[in-house]
C-alpha cells in the first residue's frame, strides 16, 4: 500500500508541494506534509527508487509549524532525532500518531 493513501491523517495533510525542488515528486514517490493542531507535523517521503536504498519503506522527518507554510525540522522529544526510518505504512501511522499527541 504505497502510503496508504494516507487516509488516516487526510485532514492534516497541506499543499506544500506545488513546486518542490528535491524532485520527490518525480516517478514513483509519495511525498505528503502533515500539518496537525499541535503545530508539530511531518514529511514523509516513500524511499527513492534507486541503488542504496531499500525499495520499501518511508522516511518520516519531524516539523515544527510557525505558521500555515512555515515550519523547520525539529527533533522528535524522547526520540532525539529528527528523522524516523519506517519499514512500512503501518510504522509510519504510528510515527504520525506520536506525532499529533505531543
Amino acid at each position: 500500500m504505497a502510503g496508504g493513501d494516507a487516509l488516516e491523517f487526510k485532514e492534516y495533510i497541506v499543499d506544500l508541494n506545488a513546486d518542490c525542488v528535491c524532485g520527490c515528486m518525480k516517478g514513483d514517490r509519495f511525498h505528503k506534509i502533515f500539518h496537525f493542531p499541535n503545530d508539530y507535523g511531518a514529511s514523509v517521503v516513500n524511499n527513492p527508487k534507486k541503488e542504496g536504498f531499500d525499495k520499501k519503506g518511508y522516511r518520516v522527518l519531524v516539523l515544527r509549524f510557525s505558521g500555515y507554510d512555515t515550519y523547520r525540522v525539529v527533533s522528535m522529544p524522547l526520540l532525539d532525532s529528527s528523522l524516523l526510518e519506517c519499514e512500512d505504512w503501518n510504522e509510519v501511522v504510528r510515527a504520525l500518531t506520536q506525532i499529533k499527541d505531543l
